[in-house]
């Protein structure tokens, strides 16, 4: 497909988030240009392997459906997904035959590089490709850069961090091993729990994802021999059924900031050393990891957190907490809040009551100072406690969904998104935000 000088809506980093946006305003019948720094689409999803999905549902009834279902179809049907796990080449593929068929344009290889702005409103975006500088101009801008890039280089308001100390999340890389004697492995499990975190379930059936986190005195052992990282505080990993395949979530990469060139780079230094080391503790000390191997280790760092929209609404630790319902709610979620802690600072982990979830707002897509600029997935307007249960995947390809579905019906009418009525978007998203 040809690249056009202007599309409808302009989509800003092909994550979850702008996957579903793009998806979501394709399919309503406007033109879309979904850009992206890599060569391919998925973000964390792929880029980051981050696998599995987190908890989206509630007493048997799932939260998030819509586009982020078609993906998890997609990716059954390519034999990519089990439970809730998935490989990271298998998400790139059912994104991009998602995209097409939903008439979007793709541009890969491409950074924005600065914006054009009359007043409050966005004309234009300049994009850094083939090196050359292009000028493409739309109607409609959706962040889901992750960095709320769109949003800095357009001088919008964002914040990022700890509202008090400026603290980031820490990053993690993640990587794959291969050939894991899981029988042994869970096993072992099951007579040390003392070694396990209290959450792990030891019904294990290997039929099923399952997961192991601790190793707690084989990963202090090795911190006091300087084998391993003092940043690493544990081990842990899920699988993907039958395959001796386990998908690690274990480095622990502080005081980087993950929108800093300078900073990633040193992150995906410090990252591809703690894993080496891992990986020689499994093979040499951990029971079930004897002839184990590493397969990958994913593309890019995975970041948790860096700049986040300043919205008509920012979701709270408290919505977060009490499970909040709002009277223009266009997401669901049940995710806790999640903060893996920097150094000098305690991680958290709070879970909703069982059965409750929570509810997003419209006004926190909405960015301020703007008139044609909306913000999803990690950027989405919060507090930083409520950023940490949003930035998931499946919440984030609600999030994104709304906004592409907002954005179709502003340029469709010919009215700024604040002057869309929200039973319009509700109609259109109302799978997300209502029983079925």
């Amino acid at each position: 497909m040809a690249l056009l000088s202007e599309y409808d809506v302009i989509v800003v980093g092909a994550g979850i988030a702008g996957i579903a946006a793009a998806v979501k305003a394709g399919r309503s019948g406007v033109s879309v240009l979904l850009v992206e720094q890599y060569g391919f689409v998925g973000g964390m999803s792929t880029a980051g392997m981050v696998s599995p999905f987190m908890k989206h549902q509630v007493q048997g009834e799932v939260l998030v459906r819509g586009v982020f279902e078609d993906i998890e179809r997609e990716m059954r049907k390519q034999h990519g997904m089990i439970d809730n796990g998935f490989f990271a080449n298998s998400f790139r593929s059912a994104s991009f035959h998602l995209l097409k068929e939903s008439g979007c344009t793709l541009l890969l290889h491409s950074i924005i590089s600065g914006v054009t702005k009359n007043n409050t409103t966005i004309e234009s975006i300049s994009i850094f490709t083939s090196g050359r500088e292009i000028t493409i101009k739309g109607k409609v801008f959706i962040d889901t850069s992750g960095d709320a890039q769109l949003l800095f280089l357009g001088n919008l308001p964002w914040v990022k961090g700890d509202e008090k100390t400026g603290l980031l999340q820490a990053l993690t890389l993640f990587f794959r091993m291969g050939n894991i004697d899981l029988v042994k492995a869970t096993e072992y499990a099951k007579n040390n729990k003392n070694e396990f975190f209290d959450w792990m379930d030891y019904n294990f059936n290997l039929t099923k994802i399952i997961s192991v986190a601790g190793y707690f005195s084989s990963v202090k052992k090795a911190i006091q021999e300087q084998r391993l990282s003092p940043e690493v505080q544990y081990i842990f990993f899920t699988t993907l059924p039958e395959s001796g395949e386990g998908s690690f979530n274990t480095s622990n990469i502080l005081e980087l900031d993950g929108s800093s060139s300078i900073d990633l780079t040193k992150a995906e230094l410090a990252g591809r050393k703690q894993v080496h080391q891992v990986v020689a503790l499994l093979k040499n000390e951990i029971p079930g990891f004897e002839h184990s191997y590493l397969i990958e280790t994913a593309p890019q760092v995975g970041v948790r957190e860096t700049r986040r929209a300043v919205g008509d609404y920012a979701v709270t630790g408290d919505d977060i907490k009490h499970g909040n319902k709002f009277r223009d709610a266009v997401a669901r979620g049940c995710y806790g809040i999640d903060i893996h802690g920097q150094k000098d600072e305690s991680s958290r982990m709070e879970h909703l009551a069982e059965g409750d979830y929570y509810e997003i707002p419209l006004r926190a897509l909405l960015v301020q100072n703007s008139t044609n600029v909306l913000a999803a997935g990690r950027c989405i307007s919060s507090t930083r406690e409520g950023h940490s249960a949003l930035r998931i995947q499946p919440t984030s390809s609600a999030t994104g969904e709304a906004c592409g579905a907002l954005a179709a019906l502003s340029v469709k009418s010919h009215r700024a998104v604040r002057e869309i009525e929200y039973n319009t978007v509700r109609d259109l998203i109302s799978h997300n935000i209502s029983k079925k």
